[in-house]
């Protein structure tokens, strides 16, 4: 099922509840497959959970590739639970049965929190709309020059609001751009 490796969940819920009178926006950009926005949309469920009156929280899928967007869309994959607890399996996903049996499928009201759209990171005119509140870039600005790095970075800056927060992963280091992020925790940045 899907699951994405070392997904700061806690730290995403934390915020999730801090931020519950407001709308929130999170994009989840190179989402390739689906495993981390649905597991983003797993968090944000299960943080808003008993609090009635929590404002919505749009999740925004991005890719270049559209035929991994088409997958990530359908919400498809092998049962091994990947780290997700029988609880988790339970709530968020459908078993296959027949031909489909070793196949687990996102229930629809997970599936209908995210928005898949193709998005390529290196268009300095494009735009995924309205400014963001969460941003996760992870396993991303490595595959960039140093050069590249910094055009993306400014771009996910403009697509930001003023103290939002971009998740990264321990390989990725935003030191170069300290004139647009400071970083929060291990591998949490706010945008200054």
């Amino acid at each position: 099922a899907a699951v994405a490796a070392d997904l700061p969940g806690v730290a995403l819920a934390v915020e999730l509840r801090r931020r519950a009178d407001a709308p929130t926006r999170i994009w989840c950009n190179a989402a390739s497959t689906g495993e981390e926005p649905y597991s983003i949309a797993i968090t944000v469920a299960e943080a808003r959970a008993g609090m009635p009156g929590a404002q919505p929280v749009e999740i925004i899928a991005s890719d270049i590739d559209t035929r991994v967007l088409a997958s990530a869309a359908r919400g498809v994959y092998p049962v091994e639970s990947r780290g997700l607890s029988r609880e988790r399996m339970h709530a968020h996903f459908l078993r296959g049965k027949g031909l489909n049996a070793g196949m687990v499928r996102v229930k629809p009201a997970l599936a209908q929190a995210i928005a898949f759209r193709r998005h390529n990171l290196m268009d300095e005119h494009a735009s995924l709309g309205a400014p963001f509140d969460i941003v996760f870039c992870r396993n991303v600005i490595i595959y960039f020059d140093a050069a590249t790095q910094r055009r993306v970075l400014e771009r996910m800056h403009r697509a930001m609001q003023p103290a939002g927060l971009l998740f990264a992963v321990h390989s990725e280091s935003f030191s170069d751009a300290r004139d647009l992020f400071r970083l929060r925790g291990k591998t949490i940045y706010e945008r200054v």
